[in-house]
């Protein structure tokens, strides 16, 4: 602290003690002559309330600081103002000790500015508790109150006892917020922030709402320096920055903020994020004490106050009905309307919505003489404030018009917009245009960026006719933001309003593509930040109308690839639809064809990562034809290939075949021998899915030979776990087991983590095979670990079915209900059908296996539906069998026969021998029985085809799609 404030400090403490020191007398007499402890003992601490509560808490407040620590001159000086405290001289030298004592001890500064200041520490020690009532519950604050008030809420924030908490939460990039700005708001915005904090304490969502430049973004970053001390820096996203996010965005930058990467495992399960996501995020706001969430400019992304994206809408409706114990700040310049009609908030009589209004006429008055128009009649500054409304930017804008052109000459022009009835608004805009002057052609160039933008960003936009000192000349005139740390910005409303008079706008957005595309990207770029100078260029050739050029930044910058490896689908997509109109499938394009054919095939590829095949099929078929007509013979194969992965995905293999030969046979005539590879391997997998083993392993050999042949070590490992498990359908295990350890070799070898998590996986089923469950399941805790660490939620699903299985061939169909369970939620969470059907499945086992056939067939028909209409027929045969089987329980042979003969003709032909066999075997035991309904039959003990998840296998269809993607 600076020698004039310590003498300040020293004077307030020494105004404080006098009074108190002389109302301290006991018996008349005073009371220093009862002994030197009278400074200390609490014995007299009736003698400080006879000044008043406050007053007497503040003296002995500060005594209690002072004594420990006291000076044998300091003691003097005490005495003799105890003795008289009418002495100026006394008064004086108590005055200078103190100082003394503040110079030597600069800790004991920050414990007495509490305390010296107009506030009751009290009451400050509620607030930092949050409790902002009991706060107020006395004369509002000056500025410098509150100044004094952050200063204390920030120390007591670094002495809090749970620093723990403090420290779980990654920092949210706050606004710039310099010293003079900290000032202003709190001289002139204390009634605001008293009003929003006693808002804050009994409702979860606080709307700061105003027209534009009002301050709405700067009064929500001062709540920040108000809030409670075990409240961790808030999260904070602007959407004036961030005019494109989808909810993914959001709930990614949370599940960072928050060190809680499972809030966006929609990432690693390649889906769209939605409710399920979301109310894992409130789940954990309620699970956690208050935390801040402030959503700054959330009108930028509403259209007539009603949201535009359903999924950033589903997020604020569910921030306003979930359970939560998050304190949520927005701010907009109107009230945003959910679909339902119902408001953000529930407004009564304008009650629970801060509409923000200008700076009344004395602060802006005081504003104005603090910025340099001190000699200004205050008159004249009167009728300036109340010209523009107190409007805090109008006010900015008015200081540099009177410094450049006069106070009379800027009261006309105020009058002459007075006198045609302008809004706040258009008065600003006004006089924005008339500020600006020589330099608002820069400024017009410059509001292309949309945020902060390096000084070589704006010398980019320079002409001829640019004055060398414009940039600091609109510093200097309020025009241009800056943090004095090489970052430039425009006020949102100064970028609106130079856009709009910007003529040649394609001419400044190539120069903004000029000025990304030369900045470096990382060579190994880790998030979507690392790569957003390409996305800007990408945003301005659009906004160009340069589309090729956009495609052609994706592709060399590889965004498409990086953003499908992070699981950024709906950034992608959001960046593929910027290059198209509307209708893509139906409008005009104004890509060129080879690139219109890569963007439908990518975007379908981004499509299918979502689970949208019919829509992803769309695509490809676009992309197809157009592949087709320019004699693309590559992109042909791949959109082919892609076709054969979405019927798949449909459960209509035997169309995937048909696409996958055809893609097969390009692939070799243009001797593409990766391609060729990878179709070998989607046709056995395709036939997996037929139940032909046979064929199965022929594909698969052949793309093994070719994954050797030209050292394609992950397409080798994926062949030889594939091969692994055709084995195991065959019935031999032990062979399977050698594949396995082979490709978990390779796994390990290249730390492909999900390929060794697969092999896990799949080494348990063969140790289950062989009769030994307590093997699989150390097998499948490893590769459930993994499927956990990497965000696997497929895979987590499987290994978890897989160990009900192994805990139920031990006996334990309790314990495997439990992870069963486990496993159906997760393949319901993330859209997986066929994993559903087989979670079903075992559910139907293991109450069979309890002895509760008729809730078994519950689960078997609700597994053979899903079966059908998937066209799983290997699933679709273990659930007639299990059918069956109930049935012979529940001593009904005749639909036990019925089931049992369904299996077993799907059985053959399929040529599963587990199934041929165990409907053999119970056919043969109920023969004789159908027809003699009264027979005593008692089935022997379960032995029901597998009915287990569906192995973890490494599946091609997955792989082939960042192979198309990084060949095109």
């Amino acid at each position: 602290m600076d020698p004039a404030a310590l003498a300040q400090l020293a004077q307030q403490a020494t105004n404080i003690l006098i009074p108190a020191l002389s109302a301290l007398c006991i018996a008349g007499k005073p009371a220093v002559d009862k002994g030197k402890e009278v400074l200390v003992d609490l014995i007299y601490e009736k003698a400080f309330e006879k000044l008043g509560s406050e007053s007497g808490k503040r003296a002995q407040a500060l005594l209690d600081k002072i004594s420990p620590i006291m000076s044998s001159s300091l003691k003097k000086a005490l005495t003799k103002v105890l003795r008289n405290s009418d002495d100026p001289k006394a008064n004086e030298e108590l005055q200078q000790e103190i100082l003394k004592l503040l110079v030597e001890n600069p800790g004991l500064v920050r414990e007495i500015e509490p305390i010296v200041i107009n506030f009751n520490v009290e009451n400050i020690d509620q607030l930092a508790l949050g409790n902002y009532n009991n706060f107020f519950n006395f004369k509002t604050p000056s500025g410098d109150e509150l100044i004094k008030i952050i200063e204390y809420l920030d120390q007591r924030r670094k002495e809090a006892a749970n620093q723990e908490i403090l420290n779980r939460y990654n920092p949210s990039t706050l606004p710039y917020y310099p010293e003079k700005l900290k000032l202003f708001v709190t001289e002139n915005r204390s009634e605001e922030l008293r009003k929003a904090l006693t808002y804050l304490e009994n409702h979860r969502i606080l709307l700061i709402s105003g027209v534009g430049g009002v301050g709405k973004s700067t009064l929500a970053r001062a709540l920040v320096d108000l809030r409670p001390v075990n409240v961790p820096e808030p999260f904070w996203f602007d959407f004036n920055q961030n005019q494109s996010a989808k909810l993914g965005d959001i709930l990614e930058k949370l599940a960072s903020y928050l060190k809680a990467p499972e809030i966006a495992s929609f990432k690693d399960e390649r889906r769209e994020p939605g409710k399920f996501d979301i109310d894992k995020l409130t789940g954990e706001f309620q699970r956690r004490s208050e935390v801040w969430l402030i959503f700054d400019d959330l009108s930028t992304i509403l259209e007539d106050q009603h949201f535009a994206d359903n999924g950033i809408e589903l997020l604020f409706s569910s921030l306003r009905h979930n359970t939560h114990n998050a304190k949520v700040i927005v701010t907009s310049r109107t009230l945003p309307i959910l679909e339902n009609g119902e408001k953000l908030i529930d407004v009564v009589e304008n009650e629970d919505k801060q509409d923000l209004k200008g700076l009344n006429k004395d602060f802006a008055v005081d504003y104005l003489i603090s910025n340099g128009l001190d000699e200004v009649e205050p008159e004249k500054l009167e009728e300036l404030a109340i010209g523009v409304d107190g409007h805090p930017l109008a006010l900015k804008l008015l200081v540099e018009l009177v410094t450049e052109f006069g106070v009379k000459d800027t009261l006309e022009d105020l009058s002459m917009y007075q006198e045609s009835k302008d809004d706040t608004i258009k008065k600003a805009r006004k006089l924005f245009d008339k500020l600006a002057g020589e330099e608002k052609e820069l400024l017009e160039r410059i509001s292309v960026y949309r945020g902060h933008v390096g000084l070589e960003g704006l010398k980019e936009m320079f002409t001829e006719n640019t004055p060398k000192n414009a940039v600091k000349k609109l510093i200097d005139k309020s025009l241009l933001e800056t943090d004095h740390n090489g970052n430039y910005w425009l006020h949102p409303l100064v970028q609106e309003f130079s856009y709009e008079d910007l003529k040649n706008k394609k001419e400044s957005h190539m120069l903004a593509v000029k000025y990304y595309l030369p900045l470096p990207l990382p060579e190994n770029p880790t998030k979507k930040e690392d790569l957003q100078p390409a996305i800007e260029a990408h945003y301005h050739s659009c906004e160009a109308g340069e589309y090729d050029l956009a495609a052609h930044i994706i592709l060399h910058s590889k965004l498409h690839i990086y953003l499908d490896i992070w699981g950024d689908y709906t950034i992608l997509i959001t960046l593929y639809r910027q290059l198209l109109p509307p209708d893509p499938l139906n409008d005009e394009i104004l890509l060129s064809k080879e690139m219109r054919s890569f963007v439908f095939g990518d975007l379908g590829l981004t499509y299918m990562q979502l689970g949208y095949v019919k829509r992803a099929i769309e695509y490809y078929e676009q992309a197809l034809k157009i592949s087709r007509e320019i004699g693309d013979r590559r992109g042909e194969g791949n959109h082919l290939g892609n076709l054969g992965n979405a019927y798949s995905d449909l459960g209509e293999p035997r169309k995937a075949i048909e696409y996958y030969e055809q893609a097969l046979k390009i692939s070799k005539e243009i001797g593409d021998r990766r391609n060729e590879g990878n179709w070998l391997g989607n046709l056995g997998n395709a036939y997996s899915h037929l139940g032909e083993p046979r064929k199965v392993i022929e594909y698969y050999e052949q793309a093994l030979k070719i994954s050797r042949e030209i050292g394609d070590r992950r397409g080798e490992g994926n062949h030889l776990g594939n091969l692994g498990l055709a084995y195991s359908d065959l019935g031999e295990p032990r062979k399977a087991i050698e594949y396995y350890e082979q490709a978990l070799k390779i796994s390990r070898e290249i730390g492909d983590r999900r390929g060794e998590g697969a092999d896990l996986g799949n080494l348990g089923l063969a140790y289950s095979d062989l009769g030994e469950p307590r093997k699989a399941i150390e097998y499948y805790e490893q590769a459930l670990k993994i499927s956990r660490e990497i965000g696997d939620r497929r895979g987590e699903g499987n290994h978890l079915g897989n160990l009900g299985l192994a805990y139920s061939d031990l006996g334990e169909p309790r314990k495997a209900i439990e992870y069963y369970e486990q496993a159906l939620k997760i393949s319901r969470e993330i859209g997986d059908r066929r994993g559903e059907g087989a979670d079903l499945g075992n559910l139907g086992l293991a109450y069979s296996d309890l002895g509760e056939p008729r809730k078994a067939i519950e689960y078997y028909e609700q597994a053979l539906k899903i079966s059908r209409e998937i066209s799983d027929r290997r699933g679709e045969g273990n659930r007639l069998g299990n059918l069956g089987l109930a049935y012979s329980y529940l001593g009904e042979p005749r639909k036990a026969i019925e089931f049992l003969k369904q299996s077993l003709a799907i059985g053959k032909a399929i040529e599963d021998p587990r199934i041929i066999s165990f409907c053999e075997q119970k056919l043969k035991e109920l023969d004789g029985i159908e027809g003699n309904e009264n027979a005593n039959y008692y089935p022997a003990p379960n032995n029901s085809p597998d009915s287990r998840c569906p192995p973890t296998s490494k599946n091609i269809l997955q792989t082939i799609i960042s192979k198309l993607k990084s060949k095109k």
